[in-house]
């Protein structure tokens, strides 16, 4: 793992799994459980930590309808800000009480679990999707982008504030375990807002976490969600790895490589087809990327229902990978 983040010769490509667990994710004990199972059941290399999709926003006062399955995610059922007024009044959180609280719980019982053999990201929303969250759910949670373009001053500190309190609460995740960060952004997309505008609104904050993350993380992998990525914007952030749809939203894994000189991980959809589908995919995603600076991983996230036989094929194409 150390050797593909420094994008040196490996033993073989290293592999990372995660599943969402809507069943279990409010619940640390029976959560870390899960997601430890998986790390074992296909010996992964790097352990992606897979919290409520809305734990970030439950202490500032969301209200949320949580699914009957693994596979119903929770929404948020109204805005805690209805009116761009509301962000200049946005509170500053405790970080070791509440929801965050409990995912800091979380975090010590995977440690415990796993004692230092494997490296564990916690997920960390960035501060402008954490705004659009706040804002309602994918529908309501456009209001962002009204406020982003009527009411700049009012957004702008509401963003302060969420950045400091993700640079308090990503320290004490440190302190509870956590070897790095799964740094998530859903908003760096063409389809959202321009270049000038995510620059302002979305670079300028990811950029005050991420540097605050350098001295304490060990592995820091960027995840870029929806279509059309400004991929260009976040090629040079301070991580260790950039993860995103490169089946669905591109640029391919080949075409990354042009872009940027960091780790790439993803390769793999998983849900559906066969395991021999899987097992094609991982190899073309391999030939794609190469031996050095990869790991094979999920192009977003698994999802619950995904066969595990499909699991099974992604673990047996880095094993065609080790050195005989």
């Amino acid at each position: 793992m150390e050797a593909a983040l420094r994008g040196d010769e490996v033993d073989r490509i290293p592999l990372s799994l995660w599943k969402h667990y809507h069943l279990q994710d409010r619940a640390p004990r029976q959560l870390a459980e899960v997601t430890v199972a998986l790390h074992h059941q296909f010996d992964t290399d790097l352990i992606k930590l897979t919290p409520s999709g809305l734990y970030s926003i439950q202490d500032w006062g969301a209200t949320i309808h949580f699914g009957r399955d693994d596979d119903t995610p929770p929404l948020a059922v109204q805005p805690v800000i209805t009116s761009a007024e509301q962000w200049e009044t946005l509170p500053r959180l405790s970080v070791n009480k509440g929801a965050l609280g409990r995912e800091l719980e979380f975090i010590h019982q995977v440690n415990t679990r796993l004692k230092g053999s494997a490296p564990f990201m916690m997920t960390l929303f960035s501060p402008l999707t954490t705004a659009y969250k706040l804002r309602g759910d994918r529908i309501s949670g456009d209001r962002l982008l009204d406020d982003l373009r009527q009411s700049p001053r009012h957004l702008h500190a509401g963003l302060r504030v969420i950045r400091d309190v993700l640079i308090g609460y990503a320290g004490a995740c440190v302190e509870a375990g956590a070897s790095g960060f799964f740094f998530a952004t859903q908003l760096v997309s063409a389809d959202k807002l321009s270049r000038t505008e995510y620059e302002e609104f979305g670079r300028a904050y990811d950029l005050a976490v991420l540097e605050s993350l350098q001295a304490k993380s060990r592995v820091t992998m960027l995840h870029v969600c929806r279509q059309n990525p400004l991929f260009d914007l976040v090629a040079d952030y301070p991580v260790h790895v950039i993860n995103w749809s490169d089946r669905a939203a591109g640029p391919s894994l080949a075409e990354a490589r042009q872009l940027t000189q960091t780790p790439l991980a993803g390769g793999l959809s998983l849900d559906t087809g066969s395991p021999q589908d899987v097992l094609a995919e991982a190899r073309e995603a391999i030939a794609q990327a190469g031996r050095t600076g990869f790991i094979l991983a999920p192009a977003c996230v698994i999802r619950g229902s995904s066969p595990e036989a499909n699991l099974a094929a992604a673990r047996q194409a880095v094993a065609e990978t080790a050195w005989s």
